[in-house]
């Protein structure tokens, strides 16, 4: 998180009025919500997400929705409840994808064989720490977000403003680096398995 210097020029300005100038074009507005909100919003989602890492992301996904959402702001009501509800509709997207992305029907699935062994699966981990470390920052993010947390590519488009073929080109061209074969780590072959 950010430290922000609060303007003194906002100091007596309310929310609603920094949201509508800041509808209206003038970004430093913006600057002030986010300086007054940018806590809260990451309270609200470390709370829910119980992770700093996700929360992280919610309350940044949370301001450009912000953004987005600047034009049909009514300076009428109140600021915080539209804010608030903004961040709890991502906050139920975010859990429903993360769902559906656990979601398997059984007959669609292998058995797999299930490992008891805590350190087994910490090393399977650190493989793929070590397989996703070959790729480019833009692969591993659009991996990641797609097979990891089950974001669909137009989503993961619209954040990298990309369009949605690049995106899955990326995607592909992460999967085939990936299975490309094994990475020389420390003296050792190191085969992935995605």
């Amino acid at each position: 998180m950010h430290v922000w210097a609060p303007r003194a020029e906002f100091a007596t300005v309310s929310d609603e009025a920094l949201m509508e100038q800041y509808a209206s074009g003038d970004g430093r507005a913006f600057e002030e919500l986010f300086r007054r909100y940018e806590p809260r919003a990451y309270a609200y989602f470390i709370k829910r997400a119980r992770s700093p890492d996700r929360a992280q992301d919610l309350y940044q996904e949370l301001f450009l929705r912000v953004h987005r959402a600047r034009d049909a702001y009514d300076p009428e009501r109140a600021f915080a409840p539209w804010f608030f509800r903004i961040a709890h509709r991502l906050l139920v997207d975010d859990e429903r994808r993360a769902y559906r992305s656990r979601e398997v029907s059984i007959g669609d699935r292998e058995p797999v064989a299930v490992r008891s062994d805590p350190a087994a699966n910490l090393g399977d981990r650190e493989q793929l720490a070590r397989a996703l470390d070959t790729l480019s920052a833009e692969e591993s993010y659009v991996l990641l977000s797609a097979k990891g947390q089950g974001i669909g590519y137009a989503e993961i488009a619209a954040r990298l403003g990309k369009s949605v073929d690049a995106v899955k080109k990326i995607a592909s061209r992460a999967m085939l680096r990936l299975r490309a074969g094994p990475v020389h780590v420390a003296g050792k072959r190191v085969h992935h398995s995605v």
